[in-house]
């Protein structure tokens, strides 16, 4: 006769294979859910890349108020072209005008920001860490966050008629270190992941970046809420989108353009980073007294 140890053994195992097929967090092929080895396989094959969303940038202490640069609200429609082979494009648009354009010329090494509204631009170098950087916010780099930080299931979903899987994850670790904290200081990351059942692949990304005082964030404390719809996969882009050629007609920013940009109580920082002579500023500030005083 079989002994209750036995048979008790056998149902348990029975129970155990069953909550794992049912249950299981990465899903399997049997399930038909996602398999999240092979989702990260699949995004790092993709060639290039159309992704739309948004990026608002807000005040942690004031009730989520949406942070203003000289009058500007800073919340913008994005597009962002990725190419593996060139490199990325970000626009930020404010009622469909252009605002910003950031171009990483992979192959070049060369990164270009453009202002249209200022008719301002400026150019430099891409150094490694701005390159990984840069590697972390593409799809691959947000999948390859997501595997090895923590994440956990959050059920299924649908998005446009397609059935999906919901992740969530955190992982700072990676932007640890790239900068120095009074330059760029991200002190969290906690983001969303929905990945497509049938496609297994992520359609669509939100981020929640917290970032302390910087000269990145014109030294506010900020929080970062970015949405990325994904979708436009392996699509064909001209290689001069990702051009570096400062445009026709605009100028170089300079150190006083961007001093104009900063609230006076944030400007001592500047100081204390040695990026400003503090002479500099008592001279900016007599120079515009005498101004004022002096008609000719």
């Amino acid at each position: 006769m079989e002994s209750k140890v036995t048979k008790y053994s056998a149902a348990a195992v029975i129970v155990l294979a069953m909550a794992l097929v049912l249950l299981s967090p990465f899903g399997t092929p049997g399930n038909g859910g996602v398999v999240l080895a092979d989702v990260q396989q699949k995004v790092a094959d993709i060639e290039t890349m159309i992704i739309r969303g948004t990026k608002t940038f807000t005040h942690p202490d004031k009730d989520g108020d949406v942070f203003e640069l000289k009058g500007m609200k800073c919340e913008f429609d994005l597009v962002k072209y990725l190419s593996k082979q060139y490199g990325l494009v970000e626009e930020g648009y404010v009622e469909d005008k252009l605002i910003y354009r950031i171009t990483f010329n992979h192959p070049k090494r060369q990164t270009l920001v453009v202002l249209p509204p200022w008719k301002k631009y400026v150019t430099f170098t891409s150094t490694d860490k701005q390159m990984q950087l840069l590697e972390n916010l593409t799809p691959k780099g947000i999948m390859n966050l997501f595997m090895e930080g923590e994440h956990q299931e959050l059920g299924r979903d649908t998005i446009n008629g397609v059935e999906v899987e919901v992740f969530e994850f955190q992982n700072t670790e990676p932007f640890m270190g790239l900068f120095h904290k009074p330059f760029f200081d991200i002190q969290s990351l906690k983001g969303k992941v929905w990945i497509g059942i049938k496609e297994q692949l992520p359609l669509r990304v939100e981020g929640d970046f917290a970032m302390g005082k910087s000269f990145m964030t014109m030294f506010n404390d900020l929080n970062l809420h970015e949405v990325n719809t994904l979708g436009e996969y392996n699509v064909e882009l001209d290689e001069d989108i990702f051009d570096t050629k400062p445009p026709e007609g605009y100028t170089e920013l300079t150190i006083i353009d961007i001093l104009s940009l900063i609230p006076v109580e944030a400007k001592a920082g500047l100081v204390g980073l040695g990026i400003v002579p503090a002479g500099f500023l008592f001279w900016k500030k007599r120079r515009r007294k005498r101004a004022t005083t002096d008609p000719n």
